[in-house]
């Protein structure tokens, strides 16, 4: 059997590289990936989680990371962080509005 748990990914497209334009982040471990490939970029993600964690348990320090990152652990039940999903308009201060042309 095999404990998955759930975590989210956003892809960031970065045009100025040509070798690996394509970032994955993972908000709740606060770590990025990339590659050539949106899907690359993701596999990439998979394999550092999986270094970083393995690691960090190695180490001793595996608890204080994931507090870090915003785990709650008590005793040996780990609670991931609360992730908002909500949309979140930002104001844009008069300057950048004045200044720059956005692309919205």
């Amino acid at each position: 059997m095999s404990l998955t748990f759930l975590l989210t990914t956003k892809i960031i497209i970065d045009n100025s590289s040509s070798d690996a334009p394509c970032v994955a982040y993972c908000p709740e471990l606060d770590i990025s990936s990339c590659g050539p490939t949106e899907e690359k970029a993701k596999q990439m993600l998979n394999e550092t989680i999986e270094i970083v964690l393995t690691e960090a348990a190695k180490d001793g320090t595996l608890n204080k990371y994931l507090e870090e990152v915003g785990y709650t652990i008590k005793e040996k039940t780990i609670t991931p962080p609360v992730v908002s999903y909500t949309p979140y308009f930002f104001p844009m201060p008069r300057y950048l509005q004045n200044n720059y042309q956005w692309a919205v």
